[in-house]
Order: C-alpha cells, then structure tokens, then sequence
C-alpha cells in the first residue's frame, strides 16, 4: 500500500465505541487517529440516554452496594434467551469493571444512578434493584473549545440533566413541571448529560492528548493485502497506514434501507439515529470476508413515529414512544383491527408481537399500530418533545369523536370502541387484566403520581382524540461477528488479522435477543478496551 500517513491504529467511528478505543489506544502508547465520516461526533451515542450497565462496578462497590459474579452472570444470560455468545458474555462480566475504573481514571467522569432498577428486577435471576448502572456527570459544552458545536445533538433527548434527576423530578414527560430555573441556568451554561455529555467527556479527555479527530472523512475501503488489514484507502484519494490495527466503530444502518428491511425483518421501519448512520462498518468488513449475524429475536427495538415539519425547510422530527408517551397514562397502542396486543410501557414486551405473522392473510397482524391520546394526556404531558398543553402539530390526524378518528387512521371502529372501553375500566380500578401494564419496578421517563392506583394507567375519554401511526424503529438486530478480544472474524471462523469492530458495528451477541438499559454503551467501552489490549500484544 502506498501509504500518505502512518499511525499505529485507525479508529473509523466516533460513537462510544470509537472514541473509547482512541482513548484507550492513545494511553497504551499507540500512536491513533480518529476518523468520523460526518461533520459532528458523536453517533448513535449521542442520541441515547447514556447509561452505562455495569455489574460490580467500582462506584457500586464504593457505595456499599455488594453484588455477586453469579448473580451478573445469571442475570446475563437470562437477557440472552439462549442466543448470547458464552464467550463474549463472560468477557463482559469480567472486564466490564476494570475498563470502566481504568476509563474514569482517565479523566471521564461518572456517577452512580440511584433510583433505577435492572429492567427484570423481580422477575430474573441475578436481577439488581441499584448500583449496576451509571452515567456521565454533566459537562459544559465551552470545555470543549472549538469542537463546542461540533457534537451531534438529538432532537428528543433532555441533554441537560442526569437520567437520576429525570427520574427524581417527575419523568421526561412531565420536563415541563421541572425547576425551569435549574433547566435554564443549566442551558446557559451550556451543561450536557446522558449520551452526548459522555461523548463530550471523551472529546475533552482526547483533547488534552492531542489525538487527531477528522470529521468529513469517507474510507473508500479497507486496504486488505490478503491476510491482514493494513490499513484504510480514503474516499477522496489517499490512504492511511495502520501499523497494528483497525478498529472498526461506526455504528448501525438506520438510514440503510435495504439492510434495515433485509436485517430487521418488518415490512416498514422508521430510522430514529443520525443519518450518518449507514452500516458503513459492515459493508467494509463484509468485503473481505466477514460474515454478518442476526440476532433472530431482538427485542432491541422500538415503536416510534415521526412528525412531517410545518417547515418545508426543515426535516421531520424522529420521536421514540417507548420513552415517553407509552410510559404515560392515557394513552394506548392498537392495531388496525382496533385491538391492544401488548403492555405499552414496556417496549420489549411489545416487539413479539410486532413479529407476528398471520399465515392465512400472510399479513403482519400488529403491524402498523397506531398510538391513541386524549386531551387529557396532552393538558399532562410531552407529546413529540413539546411541552405539557402546547399545540399538536397540524399534521397529527384528531377528531371529536373516537369513530370519526378510527376512520381516519383505517381501525376497525367496533372493536376499537371495545377496546377503549375496556382500558378505561382498567384504567378506574388500576389493574389491566389483558396485559398487566403499570406493574414491573422499571422506569425512567414514567411521571409518578401518588395519587394514581395505578400511574401507567388513564382513561381515554376526553375528545379531540388523536392518533400517530408507530412503526419498529431500527434496533440493529444484525451486525459483524467478533470474538472476546473484539476481533472480526472471517466466514472460515477465524480472525482477520489487523481488524477489530466495537459498538453495534459487531453484534451485540453477548447480551443475546435482550435488552438491558446501558449495556450496550458498557459493552462498547469494555470491548474497546478489550481490543487495544489485545492489539498491543500481537
């Protein structure tokens, strides 16, 4: 290869998995750059709540929170539903704690979330009530000097606090009861939590270090001489020498359609995550010979739905339900035969029924769904990222009456006036006998109201009536195959020399078809760690 630039290791990608690999490298001695194709950093990372899950972390243990490998151990492979790779799993439980400290100690700074359970806390072996998750500090955007505007940021996430906080102060669809003081001296100061808050840690810890960090920068191709990877060849002519390795971090396909609708497997999906987001990683690695993996049943997705911008000139806004509508009372998900099928506050209980098929009508059943509120969720809560009470957007089909709106989503009016009138009677007594909604320990955006039998639960009964047609969001089911030192293997099942994937780029097989909030930020930050280890004794 005819190389214009030499360093020791190429990092593509500037999610949590690229830059903790650059981070980590540059602190083993390895001469790295960091290479981002977009002209912000961040990701997907960015647009996450960024928690980070982690059994027997220090801050955990700090706090006299006593946890057990077993127990992490049990817990894991519960969430793994018979599809998680034992190796990689273990990997996880093992090294998670140690990258993580070794991280902190490399100036990122992070803090334990109280408040918050493993989601199947109660239900699963080895379930935690605290202490396995953390997130970012706050960070003010003016430390990052001139890379300040250069952070992807996302149009639904509250940057501005900690998910603790989120949770403290009433839930994400209640931001607008919040102490607008705090919000607005948190805003001017330009203060930043959750996923962008720990990019943002990252960017200033590479700062201080003098990594380079190229935005705008499109790789052409892997430079492969047919047993290693030596390198990247850039898009606009030139190339790059990489002396020990690859490190591949650039994310999921949400703004690939065709490898959204081949990998997904649902007839129509909504992208949710930067646009940046390509599968560029996967395309480059499959070139070579790395074989792509699905995991069959991930429950890695969401409902979501997009609201068409009043301005022409700008793009519509992406919007996840799970977050923060379908954790609020009076609302509900039915299908277009007017029928509820799922728990709504919980949104991997809802993605099962989101696969099923019906043989005869060779139709998916639930699929689209359609998301149902009242005037008296919108006098409450956030709807699409506005404040409790603000105008619906024009765009949102309404009605006066529950049947006039069914004709103009295409339900099935009978059964959904049945269906109305049987949530509203769960509702009033605050148990929902076909689904149980309200009662698993879980939360971070459910407002709490003591006053409520049950706060996930509110009747639907106070026109106008509204409803959003919600469609599977893209919850990178499929990805590279890598092995515990985040090597990408090849279709002959060994590593390619040279190449290492982190982040959701490589499946996320240790955690199989579950879901666990913060594992896969965790899981990214320990592989990368995990990688440059591995790279540095080759």
């Amino acid at each position: 290869m005819s190389s214009n630039e030499s360093f020791d290791v190429v990092v593509l990608g500037s999610g949590i998995g690229g830059l903790s690999a650059a981070l980590a490298a540059y602190e083993f001695g390895l001469r790295t750059v960091l290479i981002e194709k977009s002209d912000r950093l961040g990701g997907g990372t960015t647009n996450s709540y960024g928690l980070i899950w982690v059994g027997g972390n220090h801050l955990q243990l700090a706090a006299g929170l006593k946890d057990d490998r077993k127990n992490i151990v049990d817990y894991l492979r519960f969430l793994g539903g018979g599809e998680a790779n034992e190796d990689r799993l273990l990997a996880y439980v093992d090294h998670a704690p140690g990258a993580i400290k070794q991280f902190t100690d490399w100036g990122v700074s992070l803090r334990l979330v109280k408040g918050v359970t493993d989601h199947y806390f109660g239900m699963a072996p080895g379930a935690s009530t605290e202490g396995r998750t953390l997130e970012a500090n706050l960070i003010s955007g003016h430390d990052l000097g001139p890379w300040k505007d250069r952070i992807e940021m996302p149009d639904d996430v509250p940057t501005y606090v900690t998910a603790e906080e989120q949770v403290t102060w009433g839930g994400m669809n209640k931001f607008c009861e919040w102490d607008q003081n705090v919000v607005q001296e948190r805003l001017a100061r330009d203060m930043r939590g959750k996923g962008v808050g720990l990019v943002c840690h990252f960017v200033k810890a590479l700062q201080a270090r003098t990594v380079p960090i190229r935005t705008g920068q499109r790789v052409a191709r892997l430079a492969f001489n047919g047993k290693r990877v030596t390198g990247v060849e850039m898009a606009g002519g030139g190339s790059i020498e990489a002396r020990k390795a690859v490190v591949l971090a650039t994310g999921g396909y949400d703004w690939n359609v065709g490898m959204a609708k081949q990998f997904e497997g649902f007839p129509e999906v909504v992208s949710i995550g930067p646009r940046s987001l390509t599968g560029d990683g996967i395309v480059l690695a499959a070139e070579i010979g790395a074989p792509i993996h699905r995991i069959q049943n991930s429950l890695y997705v969401m409902l979501g739905f997009t609201i068409p911008s009043e301005d022409p000139a700008k793009p519509p806004v992406s919007c996840r339900a799970g977050i923060v509508e379908l954790f609020s009372p009076h609302t509900m998900i039915v299908n277009r035969f007017g029928k509820r099928f799922a728990d709504e506050s919980f949104f991997q209980g809802i993605v099962p029924s989101l696969r099923q098929f019906d043989t005869l009508r060779h139709e998916y059943v639930n699929l689209p769904c359609f998301l149902i509120f009242d005037r008296q969720y919108l006098e409450k809560f956030s709807f699409g990222g506005r404040p409790a009470g603000a105008p619906v957007p024009s765009t949102v089909p309404r009605a006066d009456s529950l049947v006039e709106l069914a004709g103009k989503l295409g339900i099935d009016a009978g059964p959904f006036l049945e269906t109305v009138e049987r949530f509203n009677g769960f509702a009033r007594t605050g148990i929902d006998q076909d689904f149980h909604r309200g009662e698993l320990k879980w939360r971070l955006a459910a407002a709490k109201d003591k006053n409520a039998r049950n706060p996930a639960l509110g009747t639907i009964e106070r026109g106008p009536f509204y409803g959003v047609k919600l469609l599977p969001s893209i919850g990178g089911s499929a990805g590279l195959l890598t092995n515990r030192h985040a090597q990408v293997m090849h279709l002959r099942e060994r590593p390619i020399p040279g190449l290492y994937a982190t982040g959701i780029v490589a499946v996320r097989d240790e955690g199989g078809v579950g879901y666990q909030a913060g594992a896969t930020l965790a899981a990214a930050m320990t592989f990368s760690y995990l990688a440059i280890q591995h790279m540095t004794r080759q």
